[in-house]
């Protein structure tokens, strides 16, 4: 949990350091604002609304995480991409863009009606079937970069008195969502014929470079075991040797992390044996359980005691459930496999809920509800922020077992916040 005199400053500063030298403003109360007390839309039609158990809700229920109010505390749930060069400024088209997705203009008027824990920098999403190619200007040059982050961190300190989880997807190879302001690494393929002190080093230097620009989450390593030529992961992987990715995929993880950025392994619990795209399809991992756990589960194991965070796909693995649902959605793969047996106890994140595994299981609403009894902390682009966090807030208040599920998501956010704190170490030889 982060106190506001402590870990919080701390975490900030360590946040912003080299990116910013014109100060940034300092906690406030948590009292809601006007407009992020009358938030929540009303007009969600009832067939989108989820269904919640009926039994009422304790009389003095247990108090969200840091004081934070229940819309702070659902917030806390969700890691969006706003359009907009700047956490005030955007083009017109942005503008339109951000009300049809948030009702709200700017980046920073998102952060303060909907309190998200964090913010992805991508360029376009061409999985939004609206605006597929229309560019979000929010990686188009380091001194912008820096400019937006530090802006919507401003604006996270203003509303919440929390920091923002900044993230982008910074493999290598063709998975480089920055390009201005970081050295570009090869693919993770290419790097594995290097040693682990080299990926080390290499990952640290790319480390201070994001945090330099603001950023403080990269959706990296890849952990998956790649065993087909045919599928979407290729040269992502570090190959086809479950030991040799583990040692590399640790390696990255402990380069990036010293550098003061949280590494997130993905995709689990497992993209290198299937064919399929799974931001096309639901991609299905045709293992026995023996099989997977010799191969797709080694590097996430190896990591799993050190790394801030694990991205869960949209892929079944019918070995593990029977039910052939995608792990996003599935509490046996998510809460009972990564949680449990595996007995990860960071940062759970789902991939992009535009893929169309996610996009066909449900209303936003239930999406939003399957992610988070499946075990899902934090929910990557919701397509539909407002009603994916109206239903949670409306089951808070009347289900006193997603309320303490919506408490434990939104502890584990702070918590990977919290490390924020740390500053970086280089590692031996880097």
């Amino acid at each position: 949990m982060l106190k506001r005199e402590g870990a919080l400053a701390g975490a900030l500063l360590a946040v912003l350091t080299t990116a910013c030298q014109s100060g940034t403003a300092g906690p406030t109360s948590r009292t809601p604002s006007p407009a992020s007390a009358s938030a929540s839309p009303t007009n969600i039609p009832p067939s989108t609304r989820v269904a919640t158990a009926t039994a009422a809700a304790p009389a003095t229920p247990r108090q969200n995480p840091d004081g934070l109010s229940d819309a702070q505390t659902v917030g806390q749930l969700f890691m969006v991409y706003a359009y907009g060069s700047g956490a005030q400024g955007a083009t017109p088209a942005q503008r339109a863009a951000n009300l049809a997705l948030f009702g709200v203009a700017t980046p920073a008027e998102v952060i303060r009606r909907w309190h998200p824990g964090g913010v992805i920098l991508i360029d376009t999403n061409n999985l939004d079937p609206q605006r597929p190619s229309l560019s979000s200007g929010n990686v188009s040059g380091a001194a912008q970069i820096t400019a937006l982050t530090t802006g919507l961190q401003k604006a996270a300190l203003a509303d919440t008195g929390l920091p923002l989880l900044i993230a982008t997807d910074q493999e290598g190879g063709r998975v480089q969502r920055i390009k201005h302001g970081v050295t570009l690494l090869p693919p993770q393929r290419a790097l594995a014929r290097t040693s682990p002190a080299a990926v080390t080093c290499s990952y640290y230097g790319l480390g201070r470079q994001l945090r330099a620009l603001g950023v403080n989450q990269d959706f990296a390593p890849d952990a998956d075991v790649v065993t087909t030529s045919a599928g979407v992961i290729g040269d992502r992987s570090f190959g086809p040797d479950p030991v040799v990715d583990a040692s590399a995929v640790r390696a990255a993880v402990t380069g990036l992390q010293d550098a003061g950025v949280l590494a997130t392994l993905k995709h689990w619990p497992g993209h290198g044996s299937t064919n399929t795209d799974s931001h096309a399809n639901l991609a299905v991992i045709n293992q026995s359980a023996a099989a997977w756990r010799n191969q797709d589960r080694v590097p996430f194991a190896q990591s799993a005691p050190i790394a801030a965070g694990i991205m869960v796909g949209h892929l079944a693995l019918p070995a593990l459930d029977p039910t052939g649902r995608a792990a996003t959605f599935s509490p046996a793969l998510v809460t009972g496999l990564l949680r449990r047996e595996l007995g990860y106890s960071g940062l759970i994140i789902s991939d992009s809920l535009f893929m169309e595994p996610a996009r066909v299981a449900g209303t936003p609403a239930q999406v939003a509800i399957l992610a988070l009894r499946a075990g899902i902390d934090l929910q990557l682009e919701p397509i539909s922020l407002p009603e994916s966090a109206t239903a949670l807030r409306a089951a808070m208040g009347t289900d006193p077992a997603v309320r303490a599920l919506i408490q434990a998501a939104a502890e584990r956010v702070l918590a990977a916040k919290a490390k924020l704190d740390k500053a970086p170490v280089p590692p031996p030889g880097c």
